[in-house]
């Protein structure tokens, strides 16, 4: 294939992955935002929401049956956005992982045919995890904003809203380490949250977490594209593994990836959680870490 062929299917193919990337995402937020919703309530406000049930309860009395879809717009946003960013790096980082291991048969060329064999799982999951480096940044933002949106109701009724904080912040006086967004009323609607955001924290407070994404997404997405080609490898015909699952098996694996991706990280997404909604400790992951762990203990590992 001349070197113009091979840049248009590489282009193809970099657009198939794209697209359903974000077709994936767009289907992960309408099956899976309202136990989203109550897994943030649980991890920020553990004091608030004693349980998955009672979080549940609670959020349909106070909020009615919109309020398991709270922050849906940034949910897609970000959703979206990973997931179209990540697969469409995922394309290019096996190639990579294929030039840089030679399992193309020993071409030097980047484009040379790198697509047509297939690597091990330990090197896909290594390629999951050099793509969720890019992806981390697409989402972090809108993930900010969805996770605020989501606990809302939760931040009036804990201690940051106490009267003496409010009183403290007419005045001007703030924590050490403390964010002005985290002590003034959130409103529910997204683009009110981002303007605040932009006007009290600019910029930089879009990307407040990104640390602790980096520390979850670059792991999670190793286990993650790891544990579904184990799966599909596992699931396939031992006679024919190149043949498709069909699709109840791909689901299988593909379950089974999440299960990996979420028991490997899900404390880093507690702390990640804390810092990005309340900065109730520190801006810092490590501290973050230390303070749940000293007033909590491991308990906060099933928030």
């Amino acid at each position: 294939m001349s070197d113009g062929g091979q840049r248009d299917a590489s282009a193809n193919v970099a657009l198939g992955d794209f697209i359903a990337g974000g077709l994936g995402g767009l289907a992960c937020v309408v099956t899976g935002q309202p136990l989203d919703t109550l897994k943030v309530k649980l991890q920020t406000h553990p004091d608030v929401y004693r349980s998955l049930w009672s979080a549940g309860v609670r959020t349909l009395a106070e909020e009615g049956p919109r309020g398991f879809f709270a922050g849906c717009t940034p949910a897609v946003v970000s959703s979206v956005a990973e997931n179209a960013v990540l697969f469409l790096c995922y394309g290019q980082c096996v190639r990579l992982v294929q030039w840089l291991s030679d399992a193309n048969g020993g071409g030097n060329n980047f484009n040379d045919g790198g697509l047509n064999r297939p690597l091990g799982s330990t090197q896909k999951a290594c390629a999951g995890a050099l793509a969720s480096v890019v992806s981390s940044i697409a989402i972090n933002p809108a993930d900010r904003i969805k996770a605020m949106l989501q606990v809302s109701v939760a931040l009036k009724e804990t201690k940051l809203w106490t009267l003496k904080q409010q009183q403290e912040l007419k005045g001007g006086v703030m924590g050490p380490g403390r964010s002005s967004i985290t002590t003034t009323l959130p409103t529910h609607s997204a683009w009110s949250v981002t303007r605040r955001v932009l006007r009290e924290e600019g910029v930089r407070g879009m990307f407040r977490g990104l640390t602790s994404t980096w520390l979850r997404e670059v792991p999670g997405y190793f286990f993650f594209f790891g544990g579904y080609s184990f799966a599909r490898a596992f699931l396939a015909d031992p006679q024919d593994r190149d043949k498709d699952l069909g699709l109840w098996r791909m689901a299988l694996a593909g379950g089974f990836a999440g299960c990996c991706f979420w028991t490997s990280i899900f404390p880093i997404d507690v702390v990640r959680a804390r810092i990005q909604v309340i900065g109730e400790y520190s801006n810092s992951f490590w501290v973050t870490l230390r303070q749940i762990f000293k007033s909590e203990g491991v308990c906060w590992y099933s928030s």
